[in-house]
């Protein structure tokens, strides 16, 4: 069987339901993606192969969170998505200032949200239209060693939260997220709280 590439939206979507819904049926994940029940089919029993799922009398059930992130991730690296980066003299609260209102704010920045941890970088999926080559400029005017900016393109839809009168990922995407950062370990309490499982 040729393998799923679990970063197409398709496939996302329907892996983003299973790891929020936990225990899952196909039928229901067809219906709720609106997406035939071959290609729901198709990966559970990849899933169900790789021994991260599995089933129970009345549908399916998730064994292994982490292991079905790293299959998004074994296609979809968050450096590749990078439009760019600056190291800024901005603090944080600047940086955000000046940021608000032109993407979802993701990564460490969506993380800081949740737990108590602080960084020195922000990270920004950037609206689509934006004209970041204006805003690289404008930061470029700002060079520092304070904060690092980071802005991503969006490949992936996402429902973002409020914060701080700021657009964040939500907890689940996150995660996936980090995962695709190659910073797991920078998700171990959300995945504690997600499934309930930590990161070993």
């Amino acid at each position: 069987m040729k393998p799923i590439d679990f970063s197409k939206p398709v496939s996302f979507s329907i892996i983003e339901a299973i790891l929020k819904d936990k225990h899952f049926t196909q039928l229901q994940l067809s219906r709720e993606k609106n997406v035939s029940l071959g290609q729901v089919n198709k990966i559970v029993k990849g899933l169900l192969e790789k021994g991260l799922i599995e089933k129970e009398q009345n549908g399916y059930a998730i064994t292994n969170p982490l292991g079905i992130i790293e299959l998004i991730a074994k296609y979809r690296d968050m450096n590749s998505l990078l439009l760019g980066k600056v190291r800024t003299l901005l603090s944080k609260d600047d940086a955000y200032e000046l940021l608000k209102g032109k993407g979802i704010f993701c990564l460490d920045s969506a993380l800081e949200a949740y737990e108590d941890v602080k960084t020195h970088r922000v990270c920004l999926y950037a609206n689509k239209g934006m004209p970041c080559e204006e805003l690289f400029k404008e930061l470029e005017t700002m060079k520092g060693n304070k904060t690092l900016i980071c802005m991503y393109s969006l490949d992936l839809p996402t429902e973002p939260v409020e914060f701080n009168g700021r657009l964040i990922t939500n907890k689940l995407r996150t995660a996936i997220d980090l995962v695709c950062d190659n910073s797991a370990f920078a998700a171990n309490r959300l995945f504690e709280e997600l499934w309930g499982q930590k990161i070993l």
